[in-house]
């Protein structure tokens, strides 16, 4: 329910209205047709007091048919809280009106201060562009702390509706404000005489004045203490820095830098790198090592850094997060692995593949008298970004990765993808889309080499994929691999007619893999809950007369005819002391479950004519 709350600011002369939530929009459109302006500081809908506006407000407040608002009104008059001197010379932020004119802010102002300080006279007068604030008679003395105290805050007041208009601090004339002028005590200030009450007031104000010299008195000496600390701390810290600079010199002066050649390079294997890394000093490193929390890293040397120093290395060794030009541009990873010719074969590959990469590091030998101290792997940047122990390592020349794929196989595999390169190709030359065939005329070149396939009777396989030496070539085979019809359409392309036997499979809810030998009766595509490609399978189960329907819209495996699963298929089947012991090979829910049934039957001949769950050639 929105609610409105009618406030009367008698300070700022002004209209308040407050709703609980954002009103309706014809409520906002009548708030800004009759002067309503938005305040965003106290989150409520203003305008100046008067008969006019105020019927507004009300009207809004309580005509339901018009604003759709149920009200609840609350007219507050503003006290008139008498202020004691201190009080009313305390300056807090107040919303005002900055776009009025000079004119209208003269008077609000000169309404606010008079209430504010009815002791005192003031002389507010304004033009177009200006507004000339003067302070003219008071109890006080003309130079005395309470007039100045009343000045710094009408000041203020004068300040909250000043806005620069347009900022150039380098130009000839400055910036420019909305408008202009200053508080001043005017020249021939009277001062009227001073009764007992403002003499009470006068003396409280000089208590509450001398407590606050001494708390500013103290803000100030802690201000100061603070900034001599910092002023300590930097000083401190330049001189690090000089000395940063004297050891970085020393250091330069006292290596020897060599960047080793392919048939150079060697490897240091077994590397201990700490699991906390980007540490300043290799006592850190070595802590952590000494505490097992490392890992052992192979790592193949693409430069070496001699120092011919024992004081440069232990600068070096306290000053690993410092930049040094002879690391930049070096460290890394690779793999020797023969499936990935691209980080594009490692990002298609699924995650049990991934486990099965090593990875090794490229990275800088640094020695001292031709004795190697530790490695360093820059990832790329100027700094030892991660260190490696070598006190347990060993240096070899040549280093033999386990492939998963022999020789002979990616001998195969690569004549597979030459032949796949010159396939895609023709396409391109046939088709005349050698500009377009990512974009625009994929699909059609999708078709075309698809029916290239069947016509050579080519089976596509990441593997194939793998071996590509065309980059936007493999990212299409991967993008083709993935793509798969929709369960509509290849129910449509499957042509099945009535009374046909076919096999079912897929994952239930309970995430284990279904087998339903079904006669088919009819399919319809559909929508089914928040999914748009769905289809309606109406068939007659094994050994049933009625006919059953079930919503399909995911992954699935249709083959025709009515086949088995063997149980060892999905499952470990083990006898023990005449039990039968069964237990899944996957995880509830794994889609691996899909490619067991697949790799089942392709090895019988076997095809399925719908399958959503990939693409298969």
């Amino acid at each position: 329910m929105t609610t409105a709350v009618l406030k009367i600011n008698e300070e700022l002369n002004g209209i308040e209205l407050y709703f609980n939530t954002k009103p309706v929009q014809n409520v906002i459109n009548k708030l800004k047709e009759n002067g309503f302006r938005w305040s965003g500081f106290k989150k409520c809908w203003y305008t100046k007091k008067s008969e006019e506006a105020f019927q507004i407000a009300n009207s809004l407040t309580n005509d339901h048919e018009e604003s759709t608002v149920t009200t609840e009104i609350k007219s507050i008059e503003a006290k008139n809280i008498e202020l004691n001197l201190w009080e009313s010379t305390k300056w807090s932020e107040i919303q005002v009106n900055k776009e009025q004119s000079t004119k209208e802010m003269a008077k609000e102002i000169r309404t606010h201060v008079r209430k504010r300080f009815p002791q005192c006279k003031f002389s507010i007068t304004s033009d177009y562009n200006s507004i000339r604030f003067y302070i003219v008679s008071s109890p006080y003395e003309k130079e005395s702390t309470y007039i100045l105290a009343i000045r710094e805050y009408c000041s203020k007041l004068l300040n909250a509706y000043k806005y620069c208009t347009n900022y150039d601090p380098y130009g000839d004339y400055g910036s420019s404000y909305n408008f202009y002028g200053s508080v001043s005590i005017h020249w021939e200030y009277n001062q009227i005489e001073t009764t007992e009450a403002h003499k009470k007031d006068m003396s409280e104000f000089d208590g509450k004045f001398a407590g606050f010299e001494k708390a500013e008195e103290e803000r100030k000496e802690k201000e100061f203490q603070e900034y001599q600390q910092q002023r300590e701390l930097e000083a401190i810290e330049i001189k690090k820095r000089q000395q940063g600079q004297k050891q970085t010199e020393f250091i330069y002066n006292n290596i020897d830098v060599r960047t080793l050649e392919e048939n150079e390079q060697y490897f240091v294997i077994g590397s201990e790198f700490a699991e906390l890394n980007k540490n300043n000093t290799i006592d850190e490193y070595i802590y952590e090592v000494s505490h097992g929390k490392y890992s052992l890293e192979n790592v193949k040397i693409t430069k070496e850094v001699h120092f011919t120093n024992e004081e440069a290395l232990t600068h070096f060794s306290n000053m690993l997060l410092h930049d040094f030009d002879f690391l930049c541009e070096t460290g890394g990873s690779y793999t020797e692995d023969n499936r990935i010719n691209s980080m594009t074969d490692f990002y298609n590959m699924d995650k049990e593949e991934r486990q099965t990469v090593k990875w090794n590091l490229l990275g800088v030998a640094v020695y001292f008298n031709n004795k190697l101290q530790f490695v360093v792997d820059a990832q790329g940047y100027s700094y030892a970004r991660y260190v490696g122990l070598t006190t347990n390592a060993t240096i070899e020349k040549t280093f033999t990765y386990e492939q998963v794929l022999n020789k002979e196989e990616i001998t195969a595999l690569k004549e597979q993808a030459a032949q796949l390169e010159d396939v895609s190709t023709n396409i391109l030359s046939e088709l005349d889309i050698k500009e377009t065939w990512q974009n625009e005329n994929w699909k059609e070149y999708k078709e075309a080499i698809k029916a290239k396939f069947k016509q050579s009777n080519m089976k596509l396989t990441k593997k194939i994929i793998q071996q590509l030496d065309i980059e936007s070539l493999k990212v299409s085979m991967y993008k083709l691999l993935q793509e798969v019809n929709g369960i509509q359409e290849q129910f449509k392309d499957a042509d099945i007619q009535q009374g046909e036997k076919l096999t079912l499979f897929y994952i239930s809810d309970f995430g284990s893999m279904v087998t339903n030998r079904v006669t088919f009766d009819s399919v319809t595509p559909t929508t089914y809950a928040q999914y748009d490609n769905a289809v309606k399978l109406t068939y007659k189960p094994e050994n049933k007369r009625q006919l059953y329907y079930t919503y399909h819209y995911s992954d699935m495996l249709v083959y025709k005819g009515w086949y088995n699963l063997p149980e060892t298929i999905l499952n470990y089947v083990e006898t023990h002391n005449g039990y039968v012991l069964t237990k899944s090979k996957h995880m509830s829910c794994d889609k691996k479950q899909y490619d067991a049934v697949l790799e089942h039957f392709e090895q019988q001949g076997v095809t399925p004519i719908v399958n959503t769950y990939k693409t298969t050639f």
